[in-house]
């Protein structure tokens, strides 16, 4: 009878770890995973809120200015220039604006750092660059002529020097800017009219113009762009748009601007901390694609909300850690050491996390102990 009690017990366990494994295989990779440790430097690396961090495949940058270099063991080191591009950066370097594999700093340089030394790409005084993003094929750089002057996008397409502007948008001011392949779509806010008038610029092939959607006396703050269709963002309405200009849905969400966006499977994640409801929907998740959108569920009052491993990671009331499978089920939670207020890592380093403390600390933690906690 005990021999028959222990069979059916060790069939129960292998059917349900075979359960977790195929149907739900986000859980597998977090139930495993070791719980987190933090791992202290010798000095405390300060880490203020106006500074970003940037990753390269040695280490870490705390881009500020000046600009601080670091190994993945949190020993600092010299920028990772050749010799003539540290001379033309003063000795000091200080990046205003960074991408996945791109820093851009104050002498408008622009430094691939998937190599090390980092490599220069571009160059130029004519203006000051204030921002970049990396698509696959071309770098799109928000540059102005002068202090205080409007900014616009330029487009810089890999591997070469030159510049291509987009052309035929006339005196429209540029509000943002988002890409899918090699079709762009540029939102933009015209003033000169009785009424104001937004606009979308679509081109191909990165700088042909091919279609323009209007919309008076509407304002919208943010565009992305999927596949052959727009997401646009307004105070109180996220709408999707075809090329066309086609309507396709709108959704009202009303939070005031909080919220987070994360780029997911082809498609997008809005998350709303303070929502319960989307649309007279019970949920405070936005999940886009090019079918349509959906409406789900997450705990509320999370922030830094991150796609991690087979899931997401993000802080609950500055005080934990929330582990989140990709249906938002909170699957585990661990304590800080310290109230934080920002959470970063790298896809090639999941394992480690790094943590801004309320005091301007970076605290670095990771699934292998220190040495000390060994003995």
């Amino acid at each position: 009878m005990r021999r028959s009690t222990k069979f059916i017990l060790t069939a129960l366990l292998v059917i349900a770890i075979a359960a977790i494994y195929f149907l739900y295989p986000e859980l597998l990779g977090f139930i495993t995973a070791s719980e987190l440790n933090p791992v202290f430097s010798a000095q405390p690396i300060p880490f203020a809120q106006q500074e970003d961090i940037h990753f390269f495949e040695e280490g870490w940058i705390l881009c500020g200015s000046p600009s601080r270099f670091y190994q993945w063991n949190q020993a600092e080191i010299s920028p990772p220039l050749m010799r003539d591009d540290l001379d033309a950066e003063n000795g000091e370097v200080n990046i205003v604006a960074s991408s996945e594999n791109y820093i851009v700093t104050d002498t408008n340089r622009i430094y691939n750092t998937q190599t090390v030394p980092f490599n220069l790409v571009y160059e130029n005084n004519d203006f000051i660059i204030e921002g970049i993003k990396e698509y696959e094929d071309y770098l799109i750089l928000l540059v102005k002529e002068k202090e205080n002057a409007p900014m616009h996008p330029c487009i810089l397409v890999k591997g070469s020097d030159f510049l291509i502007s987009f052309d035929g948008i006339g005196d429209a001011n540029y509000i943002s800017v988002d890409g899918h392949g090699d079709e762009l779509s540029l939102l933009t806010l015209s003033l000169n009219s009785p009424v104001p008038i937004t606009r979308v610029f679509h081109f191909k092939n990165r700088n042909e113009l091919y279609g323009v959607l209007s919309l008076e006396n509407e304002f919208y703050y943010n565009i992305y762009r999927l596949k052959d269709k727009i997401i646009l963002v307004g105070i109180k309405d996220i709408l999707c748009y075809n090329v066309e200009g086609d309507l396709q849905w709108s959704v009202p969400h009303e939070s005031e601007g909080i919220y987070e966006v994360l780029s997911i499977d082809g498609g997008l994640l809005f998350y709303f901390p303070e929502k319960s409801q989307i649309d007279d929907v019970d949920g405070n998740v936005l999940e886009i694609d090019d079918k349509g959108y959906s409406i789900k569920a997450f705990p509320k009052y999370l922030s830094n909300l991150g796609v991690y491993k087979s899931g997401y990671l993000a802080l609950e009331s500055r005080r934990s850690l929330v582990f989140l499978s990709r249906q938002g089920k909170v699957i585990r939670k661990q304590v800080l050491d310290k109230p934080a207020d920002l959470v970063k890592f790298h896809d090639s380093k999941e394992d480690y996390l790094f943590i801004r403390t309320e005091d301007g600390i970076l605290q670095l933690y990771t699934s292998e102990k220190q040495e000390e906690d060994k003995k």
